[in-house]
């Protein structure tokens, strides 16, 4: 009888075997760097590469939480693997994934942590391009601060990105009074909205202002948006208000609601329906 721990490996070397038919293999070179003119300092990233590098690979650009950085994506959320998996069996195109490190920042520019939507914007999405020869059809999705983030990007620059995915994201409706933020999450704001906080800055950063004119956009993102049912700071409320105000706006919206918390085994789960996702648009630009 085979063991459980014997079949596992079993099967990663079946996945293995698939995925290296044909010669080159699929590559992650983590902690690169480059210097960005935005923050006047290095920014990291890791990157994924498929096996397939012919022509202008799209991109999937993948931010982080709250305390992470590059490497959360691989270490914790085991994205390697994944798209190891849906390549081999192609149930998704060929795209490659970039994780930067973006500290704390929540994806905007303050003065607490630096100019991150610049750096992301006009720093690392023509590097990437322009360095490893990839192309310009993009996508942009990330997990609680990174969903934040990745939906605020693509909401306020919707010509830049085909799909903005979110992941438990960090979602707040604007804020009419300070008390409607509670203590913890001011603390977890890291100071990106002020110090001390300050609830017209965390307005006019917020993205639920930019719905109007996103209605109006002559392209828009598709949308995905997944979030737990248990989620521990309580954050599904954020994402139902954002799903409802998408479609009394007549946008079209991919919203899950699903069984878990605040956490990495939901992430690991979910990511793989945002890389599904990607991968149906990329193919219907092609058909």
């Amino acid at each position: 009888m085979i063991s459980g721990k014997t079949f596992g490996h079993l099967l990663a070397g079946f996945w293995l075997s698939l995925a290296t038919a044909g010669g080159a293999t699929a590559e992650l070179r983590e902690s690169l760097s480059f210097e960005s003119n935005a923050l006047g300092r290095e920014m990291k990233y890791s990157l994924f590469l498929p096996d397939d590098t012919a022509g202008q690979l799209p991109v999937l650009y993948l931010l982080h939480g709250l305390g992470g950085n590059e490497r959360d994506w691989q270490k914790l959320g085991r994205i390697e693997g994944t798209m190891d998996r849906l390549l081999a069996t192609g149930a998704v195109p060929p795209f490659a994934i970039v994780m930067p490190d973006a500290g704390n920042s929540w994806y905007v520019n303050s003065e607490a942590h630096g100019a991150y939507e610049d750096a992301i914007l006009d720093d690392l999405l023509p590097y990437i391009e322009s360095h490893h020869s990839l192309g310009t059809t993009r996508a942009i999705a990330g997990l609680s601060m990174g969903g934040y983030g990745a939906l605020r990007l693509a909401f306020r620059h919707p010509a830049r990105f085909e799909m903005t995915g979110a992941l438990s994201a960090a979602i707040f409706p604007d804020l009419t009074r300070r008390e409607d933020v509670s203590e913890q999450q001011v603390r977890f704001f890291k100071g990106a909205f002020g110090t001390p906080f300050d609830v017209p800055m965390f307005n006019r950063q917020n993205f639920f202002a930019d719905i109007p004119a996103l209605t109006g956009a002559a392209s828009k993102p598709a949308i995905f948006v997944t979030v737990g049912d248990d989620d521990g700071f309580g954050l599904y409320e954020g994402n139902v208000a954002l799903y409802l105000a998408l479609k009394r706006a007549g946008i079209p919206i991919e919203f899950r609601m699903t069984d878990g918390n605040h956490t990495w085994r939901l992430w690991r789960e979910e990511i793989e329906n945002v890389l599904l996702y990607y991968g149906q648009i990329l193919r219907a630009k092609t058909e």
